[in-house]
């Protein structure tokens, strides 16, 4: 798989596994998805990190969660600057490509393909004090 496969594996991914973490939160928060999570973690409504039906994982941390399945996939993300935005960056897609097994991608070329896909729509850059981060592009 070359960095743009991967880019857009992970974008997939991030939206099967943070949609499958808020539907099996949603009992225990006032929905919203991953945001929600966030903030009733941080109220301490719920546990920090926990498993969850189907082989999920979630782990919260910071303004983030970190999320892993039955198989490995992990996907991790932050909470974007609008409401039920998730960013991420190179190094977060980079751990993603690791835990699916595609190694040899470099964050480099992932940072590269991120550039790529946002030229053409298809994730968009979001402005962070810390460093250049990416959405997924809002359905239509």
């Amino acid at each position: 798989m070359d960095a743009r496969e991967v880019v857009l594996r992970f974008v997939r991914d991030m939206e099967r596994l943070t949609g499958a973490v808020s539907a099996a939160t949603a009992h225990d928060i006032d929905g919203g998805g991953i945001g929600a999570l966030v903030r009733a973690v941080n109220r301490r409504l719920v546990p920090r990190g926990a498993e969850l039906p189907g082989g999920l994982r979630y782990d919260v941390h910071g303004i983030g969660c970190r999320i892993t399945d039955r198989n490995g996939t992990l996907v991790d993300v932050d909470l974007g600057p609008e409401p039920r935005m998730l960013i991420f960056d190179a190094w977060r897609v980079r751990r993603f490509a690791e835990s699916i097994g595609e190694e040899p991608v470099t964050e480099l070329e992932l940072s590269a393909a991120l550039e790529a896909l946002a030229g053409e729509g298809l994730v968009m850059v979001t402005p962070t004090t810390y460093g250049v981060w990416y959405a997924a592009t809002p359905p239509p």
